[in-house]
C-alpha cells in the first residue's frame, strides 16, 4: 500500500523530533529537556509536537514500539520450526537494525527499564519461536518466567556491551553467539517446567 503525503509529513516530523532529542540527550538527562527546547530544536511548532506526543517519553514509547514491530516483522519471514532450528537468522536482522540505529537504540535502553524493553523486544522475537514448543511449555509458569527474564537479561548485556563497544563485531557473528545462548536458555526453561 503507498503511504499518504500525510504518512510521510508525519514520518519527517517525528523523524525531526527523535533527532532534535538524541542531540539534547548529549547535552542533559532527558527527563532536563522541555518541550520548549525539543520543538525548538527540531525546528517545529509546540502544537505539532502535541499532535504526536504528550511528552518526551512518548517519544521513547515511540522509539520502542517500531523496534518490538520491526522485531516482529522479522520473525514473521519464518516458520516457528525454523526459529527453533536456528534463531540466528532473526537475529541477524535485529542486530543489523541495532547497529544502523545504535545511537536510538542506546537513547531508548539508557532511559527505560533495559528489563522491561529488553523483554517487550525479545517477546516479539520469539513469540512464534515458543509456538513452536506450544504443547510443552507453560509461559504463566514460574520457573519459565523466571528463566525467560534471567535469558531477557542476559541478551540485553550482550546487546548493550556490543553497541558500547562501537558494533566491531558483525551483526552476524552477534546473531549466532546471542542466538546460541537464548535458545539453550529458553529450550532449559520450556524442559524444566514440562518435567
Amino acid at each position: 500500500m503507498e503511504k499518504t503525503a500525510t504518512d510521510r509529513r508525519t514520518e519527517r516530523t517525528k523523524a525531526k523530533i527523535l533527532e532534535a532529542l538524541l542531540e539534547l540527550s548529549k547535552e542533559k538527562s532527558i527527563n532536563e529537556i522541555s518541550i520548549r527546547e525539543l520543538t525548538e530544536r527540531a525546528k517545529i511548532h509546540r502544537n505539532t509536537f502535541y499532535i504526536h506526543y504528550t511528552d518526551v517519553y512518548g517519544i521513547l514509547d515511540d522509539l520502542e514500539n517500531h523496534m518490538c514491530t520491526v522485531a516482529a516483522e522479522a520473525t514473521e519471514q519464518f516458520t516457528p520450526q525454523q526459529l527453533r532450528e536456528n534463531a540466528s537468522d532473526v537475529l541477524e536482522i535485529i542486530f543489523s537494525y541495532l547497529k544502523e540505529r545504535r545511537e536510538y537504540c542506546m537513547l531508548m535502553l539508557e532511559n527505560r527499564t533495559r528489563i522491561s524493553v529488553g523483554q517487550k523486544v525479545l517477546e516479539s522475537v520469539f513469540e512464534k519461536y515458543l509456538t513452536a514448543f506450544e504443547d510443552s511449555c507453560d509461559r504463566q509458569a514460574f520457573a519459565f518466567q523466571v528463566q525467560f527474564r534471567y535469558c531477557t537479561s542476559g541478551v540485553i548485556g550482550i546487546v548493550m556491551y556490543w553497541i558500547e563497544r562501537g558494533c566491531m563485531e558483525s551483526p552476524k557473528e552477534m546473531a549466532e553467539l546471542t542466538g546460541k545462548l537464548m535458545t539453550k536458555g529458553l529450550e532449559g526453561a520450556i524442559l524444566e517446567v514440562t518435567v
